[in-house]
């Protein structure tokens, strides 16, 4: 209903003034025609054309507005708020309908329908969030890792609070893990919760479930140390004496076993497992119990996953005959707390001694040479060897190894890079930055050596090349031709090579073209915490060949970024791609081989990769979104456009914790959010009385609009044709 328009009025001038203004303008233009040699009807019509010009302005100057009211009559509103958690899909007790199923239908149901009759009803849903505007008519999907409910009521009320708010209808099972103290909670409206869930019934005592509940288990561990991996075992019903074995298992293999035992009456046993990780990087495991006779084996077991990392840098140095070269580079890795060395010397009856950092002097053969061993290092340092030493196998065992990421040092003399040394096997040669000149040979002398200026640029020897000058070397071998992908790091002053670098797949190689290298060792005073300047280059250029997680972004290593290895079951997560820097490049491809052994392909895009991926410094890269909707390991790869690199890790989706746990609804969170805010707790077969105390008298509303009317354009067409026709009649009358 809209009230009668009232005029307002807001001059510029008072009304006094303008009255004054008036007059005085009225009689200046009466004497204007008063002389005139006209008709006194003329005169009159003259002075009434400026007078209705005056008045018009005047009405324009007074600034006149419109002001109408209009009174409506609002319904009441009615927010449903739907717990959309991943609990909601569980039932503990065996019911024909799980909460979700009677959320759902409660939406579609004719006390919804009635209800949108008298009040204006608003969706809400609520999982990690409070969501608003979701269509009920759609089909709901209970994904959410978690619930936050009190956090969203205190959010729904603060958003409702302006509304004529009859009550709150919500759909939940009470499973809050929002830490909200309840009492802190203020209320604007009644909550009506209809129960989801039936009281669950008496459990039989011949019957059993037992489930695995509570895992703790560090996220990541060192390789071949102890790792403590505890769980909870907890009888859900039933009673009685029972035994059954608990099981660790790694790729479908027992690896651990325990026998837990519950007296009469028990709820809970804990088990506990000690493991020692032989192997670095993503190891899954699964622990499961074996009960007689259990209610619901969908609870027996479960997936963790344990990142396996080095604590140090392990090296693996191969020398020939024993040299000065090896006394000194071996006491400068061992000074190093970084490293961790394991090296081989060739006797002079030709059998090894190995010199292992953590059993000390032993005798022995060469390790074998296969991806099993060669997996537990970072790098690995060839001296001068003939090619007798290592076979072919060997070699193209080192080959691979340096294809998937690590780093080769050669430090040979004659022996090494002689005719019949081991670089002239195939499978090392592809991989070296320099190759021997038919006449090459050991030059002795005094040569001065200086980083070049793609040497200064590589960030680990930085520090060196910036700070001091390099001594001389006394010996080169030389001449040597460089490859198209090589970078000569150091040369002497006639710019013969001395230390040149390449890239080969994944790693890097390294090769030093002096046999004299360790007497920088020789004379050179302590510097930078004690170290000379040989053990300083040494550790630097070891650091360059096996690069820190964090500096692999810059390396050109390409590598899965993720922010953690276990995600939860439907929460989204993104995938990142690092380290890529091949040009012209504007998606790639990843590869996810789900727990069902399906094989996903989702493109990737160049975006800024951060915190999303685990970062904390934010790289360009790679990025996609992905969404893990089955239990269990997944399997990510990503292959470079140009098939020269590969990537690949695991993660783990699993049901969140806390939410699929197996929980009854908890019924009295809800019970004292029902009476706390003076609202209804019904059972199911009430939901249809839900609503019938609320208030359903809408709320009138009175609503103004004004807008001024001084400036509509027929007052400017009034005013123009005023001195229009003035004019025109002016020239009739030959008044111009």
């Amino acid at each position: 209903m809209t009230s009668p328009a009232v005029i307002l009025w807001n001059p510029v001038l008072p009304p006094v003034i303008m009255l004054l203004c008036g007059i005085v303008f009225a009689w200046l233009a009466w004497r204007t025609y008063r002389d005139c040699r006209i008709e006194r009807r003329k005169r009159l019509l003259f002075w009434s054309l400026r007078m209705a010009a005056f008045l018009i302005l005047c009405f324009i100057l007074a600034q006149p507005s419109r002001r109408d009211t209009r009174r409506e009559s609002e319904k009441p509103a009615l927010a449903v708020l739907v717990d959309i958690s991943a609990s909601m899909d569980d039932n503990p007790t065996r019911a024909p309908q799980t909460r979700a199923v009677r959320a759902a239908s409660f939406l579609r149901s004719k006390t919804i329908k009635e209800a949108e009759k008298d009040f204006r009803v608003l969706y809400f849903a609520v999982g990690n969030d409070l969501e608003e505007g979701f269509d009920p008519s759609s089909d709901l999907s209970f994904h959410a890792p978690r619930t936050f409910l009190l956090n969203a009521l205190q959010r729904l009320n603060a958003r409702l609070r302006a509304e004529n708010l009859a009550g709150i209808i919500l759909l939940s099972d009470g499973l809050d893990q929002s830490m909200l103290d309840l009492d802190s909670l203020a209320f604007t409206a009644p909550l009506l919760i209809p129960e989801l869930e039936d009281p669950a019934p008496i459990a039989d005592s011949e019957q059993s479930d037992f489930a695995i509940t509570d895992l703790a288990y560090p996220k990541r561990v060192i390789v071949k140390w102890d790792t403590r991996i505890e769980l909870s075992v907890q009888r859900k019903t039933g009673s009685g004496g029972a035994a059954f074995p608990v099981h660790l298992r790694q790729n479908g293999e027992i690896i651990k076993s325990e026998q837990v035992e519950f007296a009469d009456n028990e709820r809970f046993r804990k088990v506990a497992f000690t493991i020692t990780p032989e192997q670095i990087g993503s190891q899954l495991y699964e622990v499961a119990i074996e009960p007689e006779n259990d209610q619901d084996s969908s609870n027996n077991r479960k997936e963790l996953l344990i990142e396996v990392t080095d604590a140090k840098q392990r090296v693996l140095y191969l020398e020939g005959v024993p040299r000065w070269e090896f006394k000194f580079l071996k006491r400068a890795l061992l000074a190093e707390k970084s490293y961790q060395l394991n090296a081989f010397v060739q006797g002079g009856d030709g059998a090894f001694i190995n010199f292992d950092e953590q059993s000390g002097l032993a005798g022995g053969a060469l390790p074998t040479l296969n991806a099993e061993n060669l997996k537990a290092y970072k790098a690995i340092i060839i001296g001068d060897m003939p090619g007798s030493a290592i076979d072919a196998d060997a070699a193209k065992q080192i080959q691979d190894f340096v294809d998937k990421g690590g780093g080769l040092l050669i430090i040979g003399a004659a022996r090494a890079y002689g005719r019949d040394g081991f670089i002239s096997n195939e499978h090392i040669q592809a991989m070296m930055p320099a190759k021997s000149a038919p006449d090459a040979t050991m030059r002795e002398g005094r040569f001065m050596v200086d980083f070049t200026a793609a040497g200064r640029a590589v960030p680990a020897l930085a520090s060196l090349a910036d700070e001091m000058r390099l001594p001389p070397i006394l010996s080169l071998w030389a001449p040597v031709e460089t490859g198209a992908f090589t970078t000569v790091v150091l040369t002497s002053s006639d710019n013969t090579p001395v230390l040149v670098t390449r890239r080969f797949g994944q790693g890097r190689v390294a090769m030093l073209l002096s046999d004299s290298l360790w007497r920088w060792q020789m004379g050179s005073g302590g510097d930078n915490g004690g170290k000379g300047i040989y053990g300083r280059f040494v550790t630097q250029l070891l650091t360059w060949l096996c690069p820190s997680q964090d500096e692999r972004d810059d390396s050109g290593l390409m590598q899965i970024l993720l922010a953690d290895g276990e995600v939860d079951l439907r929460a989204r997560m993104v995938i990142g791609l690092g380290g890529l820097k091949q040009s012209g490049v504007s998606s790639v491809t990843c590869r996810i081989r789900t727990p069902g052994d399906k094989e996903l392909a989702i493109p990737m895009a160049p975006a800024r990769l951060e915190s999303e991926v685990g970062l904390s410094q934010p790289t360009d890269g790679f990025r996609c979104d992905f969404v893990p909707d089955e239990v269990g390991p997944y399997r990510v790869s990503v292959t470079s456009p140009d098939g020269t690199q590969e990537a690949g890790t695991v993660f783990l989706a699993r049901f969140p914790e806390h939410e699929r746990s197996g929980q009854p609804a908890n019924r009295s969170l809800l019970q004292r959010l029902a009476s706390m805010s003076n609202g209804n707790y019904l059972p199911w077969a009430e939901q249809q009385d839900l609503l019938a105390k609320l208030d359903r008298t809408p709320r009138e509303i009175e609503s103004a609009s004004e807008y001024p009317i001084w400036n509509h354009w027929l007052a400017l067409a009034a005013l123009i044709t005023l001195f229009c026709l003035e004019w025109w009649l002016r020239r009739r009358a030959d008044m111009v």
